[in-house]
């Protein structure tokens, strides 16, 4: 109300129309502007601190923008220039790059789960992928560990043929720990393969109790080669190396040397001593009476020295009795003497 003269004049109302026109215009926003900073509110429906922007003008008249919630990695976009402008309305500007917030991306798909099985088959492993099929528990513990963090080395087919004599002989639970051998629970790369040496701890190491099954990773002319000092195998291809999964192709079957003899005791072994100069073994002359008696041999019993032997024997037994009779001839010879005298 106004008043006029002393009286109290009502005040004129707007027109119906023009009323609900005003009340249903939204008022227009601005950013507040200062020298150093210009923070706009925000738009749309972003979640918390998404919709703002952070405006820096620096010294020399460089402007830059920046999403509020911005990971640290991530560089402000450059003012280039004004393309169009109405005031109080909007404003179309052109800046470095492109200005986004993680809020305003698409949201990624997870990636496809892999096929272990079927990346083995595709590449150089198959005989190898068959061999872990046909194994629950090794598969089982391999599968399960792929997802955080695994690399396998598996034996090309060429390796799995010539190992499958061997492989057939073993028991159940040491062809399950042969298998979990060859997969290392941790993720290399095949550059920190190549400028790393060391031990490797395997799968077999965490499942088998009180046994060691690990071997040693080097590399030799820029090939990495793995010793477990029953068999050396090299790596020859990578099927798979993407963190956390990496996947190489050897030329050999691990051979653990808690299974098989390893080439390091086979070294220790001393070597036999050698042998002397031999004798020459001198056949003693048997005596007469032994030769009568009890011949050697059959040669020697048949032979022309058995026969000059025997006949020597003869003699020298016929000899005995003469001589008897001549000592008792002078015997008596001897009483009868002495009897004369007498």
């Amino acid at each position: 109300m106004t008043m006029t003269d002393g009286r109290l004049l009502p005040r004129r109302r707007r027109p119906p129309r023009a009323r609900e026109a005003a009340t249903s215009t939204t008022p227009r926003r601005r950013c507040p502007l200062t020298r150093q900073r210009l923070r706009c509110d925000r738009s749309g429906f972003a979640p918390g601190m998404a919709g703002y922007v952070n405006i820096t003008q620096h010294r020399g008249g460089k402007v830059t923008f920046i999403v509020d919630d911005a990971a640290d990695s991530v560089k402000p976009v450059t003012f280039v220039k004004q393309i169009e402008s109405h005031r109080y309305d909007y404003s179309v500007l052109q800046v470095s790059s492109v200005l986004s917030s993680p809020e305003a991306e698409a949201p990624v798909a997870p990636p496809a789960p892999v096929n272990l099985t079927e990346l083995l088959s595709k590449k150089y492993c198959k005989s190898f992928a068959g061999l872990l099929a046909a194994d629950a528990k090794a598969f089982d513990i391999i599968n399960g560990t792929k997802d955080t963090a695994l690399t396998l080395f598996c034996p090309v087919n060429a390796a799995v043929d010539a190992f499958m004599p061997k492989f057939k002989n073993l028991t159940a639970k040491a062809k399950t720990a042969i298998l979990l051998y060859h997969a290392v629970p941790d993720y290399y790369s095949m550059q920190f393969l190549k400028s790393n040496k060391g031990k490797v701890n395997t799968l077999a190491t965490t499942s088998v109790a009180k046994k060691d099954y690990t071997y040693e990773a080097q590399t030799e002319a820029d090939t990495v080669t793995l010793d477990t000092t029953v068999t050396t195998s090299t790596v020859q291809a990578t099927v798979r190396d993407d963190d956390p999964l990496a996947i190489y192709a050897i030329s050999k079957f691990l051979q653990p040397k808690e299974l098989f003899k390893s080439k390091k005791s086979e070294d220790l072994v001393p070597a036999p001593a050698p042998e002397g100069p031999k004798k020459k073994k001198t056949r003693k002359k048997p005596s007469s009476t032994s030769a009568a008696e009890a011949p050697s041999d059959d040669e020697a019993a048949d032979g022309p020295a058995a026969d000059a032997s025997a006949d020597d024997a003869a003699d020298k037994a016929g000899a005995a009795p003469s001589l008897l009779a001549r000592w008792v001839t002078a015997v008596a010879t001897a009483t009868a003497a002495m009897a004369l005298a007498a």
